[in-house]
């Protein structure tokens, strides 16, 4: 019996210091490689906003909504959606050109991405209203977003 509570022991601390049932690799998580499909200053999207699209469907409403002010409406990019998503991030209205969005980064730690973004609060010279938008294609994966804004002057 105690042969068997010893053994038991040794086999915890081996997996504790091996680090077998960890969900990250490492504390700061894995970096994602993602894309950028597209970009630009004018959406139909008025209010900040990130959104994670894993279908076809959801794709054809984001699509309109980054290009909806273009006509003719370009043509969509294809998605696979069986090994792609594709995060898309609205920064709002804006009174002038000059501000942008940017995914600088992307971190999975475990089941959360860590979508680091960059909005570029420099207004410009030309007063018009402005939407800018990011759209980047990631891996499919179960993931939940997490949100960081760095607020660029």
């Amino acid at each position: 019996m105690r042969q068997t509570i010893i053994l038991i022991y040794l086999c915890s601390i081996f997996a504790v210091s091996t680090g077998m049932g960890r969900r990250d690799d490492s504390p700061s998580g894995d970096s994602v490689e993602h894309s950028v499909i597209l970009s630009g200053p004018y959406s139909m999207v008025d209010s900040f906003r990130v959104e994670l699209v894993t279908s076809d469907r959801e794709w054809d409403k984001i699509w309109h909504l980054a290009n909806g002010r273009v006509e003719p409406l370009p043509s969509k990019p294809t998605v696979n959606f069986g090994n792609n998503y594709v995060i898309a991030a609205f920064m709002g209205q804006r009174s002038s050109s000059g501000y942008q969005i940017e995914i600088a980064d992307i971190v999975k730690k475990g089941r959360t991405l860590q979508v680091r973004l960059k909005k570029y609060e420099t207004p410009g010279m030309l007063t018009v209203i402005t939407q800018p938008f990011t759209l980047v294609r990631i891996p499919k994966g179960n993931y939940k977003l997490e949100v960081i804004q760095e607020i660029v002057q």
